[in-house]
C-alpha cells in the first residue's frame, strides 16, 4: 500500500514538473516573441507613422473642400510641432472641422495635397498650409508649408527626396487650384536654408508685378528647411484646362 501511494506521488510530481517545464518554455517563447515584435516596431516606427500620416492626408480627400471651417487659423510657425502619433490621431478626429481652400499638384514628383488656411498642427497633418493671413493664388508671394516624413510620398516628402537625389530641376511645373481656376508656376530655385529664415515667405511689394510661389518643408534633421521658389506663368479656368491638367487634381 505504501509503495502504491509512493508511485502515485512520484507520478503526480512528474506531471507537475512537466507542466511547470512547459509553462516556463511557453513564457520564455512569449518573451522572445514580444521582444522581437518590440524591436521590429521600434525599427519601423517611422514607416508606420508615415503610413498613418499618408492615410490621414488622403482620407476624405476630395470632400474636404465641402467642410465648414470651425477653427480660426493660426500663422505662427513657431508653434508648429513635428508629426507624432498623437498629432496624426488628432487630425484624423477633427478632419471635418477644417475646409480645404484648394489643392497643389506637382506631377513630376507625385505631390497632390489639399491646401488649408494657416499652419496649425491639424492643418499641416492634413496637407499643406498657407503661411500668410492674406494670400491669393496667382498674386504676390503664395507661401505654403508642408511636413516632411522622409518617405518619398507623404506631404512634401517627395520634394525633399528629389532634392537630396539631385532630381528637382528648375522648370518643374507646379499646379494650384482654388476649384475654379488653375494657376501655373515653374520652379526657379531650390535650396536648404536655416529653420529661422522665414522672411522668404513674406509678401513683399516686388511680388505684385512678378508673383511667385514659395514652398517650405523641414529637412530630416529638423535643423533646416528646404525652400523652393517658383515663378507664376499664368492661369485659366479649370473647366477650360487640358485633360492632363484637370487630371492632376482630385475633387
Amino acid at each position: 500500500m505504501f509503495m502504491a501511494q509512493s508511485r502515485v506521488t512520484i507520478n503526480h510530481d512528474r506531471k507537475n514538473f512537466a507542466r511547470k517545464h512547459k509553462l516556463k518554455n511557453f513564457l520564455a517563447l512569449a518573451v522572445v516573441i514580444l521582444a522581437c515584435i518590440a524591436i521590429y516596431v521600434a525599427c519601423n516606427a517611422d514607416k508606420f507613422q508615415g503610413e498613418a500620416a499618408h492615410y490621414v492626408a488622403t482620407k476624405d480627400f476630395s470632400q474636404q473642400r465641402k467642410n465648414k471651417q470651425k477653427n480660426k487659423p493660426t500663422f505662427n510657425m513657431k508653434q508648429v510641432k513635428p508629426v507624432s502619433p498623437k498629432s496624426i490621431a488628432n487630425a484624423f478626429r477633427h478632419r471635418r472641422d477644417y475646409r480645404a481652400v484648394g489643392q497643389i499638384a506637382i506631377r513630376d514628383h507625385n505631390v497632390l495635397l489639399n491646401i488649408y488656411r494657416g499652419v496649425g498642427n491639424v492643418e499641416l497633418n492634413l496637407g499643406a498650409g498657407t503661411m500668410n493671413q492674406h494670400q491669393t493664388m496667382g498674386q504676390g508671394n503664395y507661401a505654403l508649408a508642408g511636413h516632411n516624413m522622409d518617405d518619398g510620398r507623404t506631404y512634401f516628402s517627395p520634394l525633399y527626396t528629389a532634392k537630396v537625389r539631385g532630381n528637382l530641376p528648375n522648370g518643374t511645373s507646379i499646379f494650384l487650384t482654388d476649384y475654379k481656376k488653375v494657376y501655373f508656376y515653374k520652379i526657379t530655385s531650390s535650396q536648404f536654408i536655416s529653420v529661422y529664415n522665414l522672411k522668404l515667405a513674406w509678401n513683399n511689394k516686388k511680388f505684385k508685378k512678378e508673383p511667385v510661389i514659395s514652398l517650405f518643408t523641414c529637412d530630416w534633421t529638423g535643423a533646416g528647411r528646404l525652400f523652393i521658389r517658383g515663378k507664376y506663368t499664368g492661369s485659366e479656368n479649370y473647366s477650360g484646362a487640358s485633360k492632363y491638367v484637370r487630371s492632376s487634381f482630385d475633387f
